[in-house]
């Protein structure tokens, strides 16, 4: 996306005055996102055309983020394109993370808040987003990755089975996505859905780059925050972990082949 054509484009969505300003912001490894300022009002502008790969209903994702930021946990979304492909949403200002919130403890913390938000989404539904991976990534059987991902999926479908631990996830909650260090406050819930607690929990520790000592210590954390068996909840985070590690192999292999 051309920086210069933002405005125009949200010109008059946004009724933007002409001293509108627009700037580069860091993102992931497909988006790019851009700050909107003008006039006191700020916006992000994310461009997800390269994102084709992930099989994201961006409509679906737009309605549940209004849902939450009317509960205060997330950004407002203000604008999408009618192809999907441009996503606007009011820019937070504090995006810088306070330091405690890197921690284990602070993490199981924002993700026991999450789990307990009472918005029934759309399921996850990790099987179907496996095979449209698999799909994009041109894999098949007989590819490690493949094989090892089918041979999972009554695992799977058992846990996302279980009522009990079915829950809102948002799913990629890097302690960067976390912001304000009094009520938690969260970005990019671009893969958030219902699924099950631990996916959750495991793929927190996963994208967060914890050692197996930080893992076991989130996992305790959370279990004394919603008030689970502790031994029930290492069990079940130890598990996941291998769902996450597939999960992402996965995504990583649709990214490739389509970059």
């Amino acid at each position: 996306m051309n920086p210069e054509t933002i405005i125009p484009l949200l010109k008059e969505a946004l009724n933007l005055s002409d001293s509108a300003t627009v700037e580069r912001h860091p993102a992931g490894l497909v988006n790019q996102v851009y700050h909107l300022k003008d006039e006191g009002r700020g916006f992000a502008v994310k461009w997800v055309g390269e994102d084709e790969f992930s099989g994201i209903d961006r409509f679906h994702q737009f309605v549940l983020q209004e849902q939450l930021a009317e509960r205060g946990i997330a950004p407002k979304p203000v604008w999408l394109s009618d192809d999907e492909l441009v996503w606007v949403e009011e820019w937070e200002d504090d995006t810088d993370p306070h330091p405690n919130i890197r921690s284990p403890e602070a993490l199981a913390s924002v993700l026991a808040r999450v789990h307990g938000i009472p918005i029934t989404a759309r399921p996850l539904n990790l099987f179907s987003r496996w095979l449209h991976y698999m799909h994009s990534a041109g894999l098949k059987e007989g590819d490690a990755l493949f094989d090892n991902a089918i041979q999972l999926r009554a695992s799977l479908v058992k846990s996302e089975g279980n009522t009990e631990d079915y829950v809102l996830c948002h799913n990629d909650l890097l302690a960067h996505h976390v912001v304000r260090d009094s009520t938690p406050f969260i970005v990019d819930w671009e893969y958030s859905a219902m699924g099950n607690r631990y996916f959750d929990i495991a793929g927190c520790a996963k994208i967060n780059g914890f050692s197996e000592a930080q893992t076991q210590a989130l996992a305790l954390a959370y279990a004394e925050e919603v008030g689970k068996d502790v031994e029930e909840v290492l069990m079940q985070v130890k598990h996941h972990m291998e769902i996450v590690c597939v999960t992402n192999d996965l995504w990583q292999a649709a990214l490739d082949a389509n970059k």
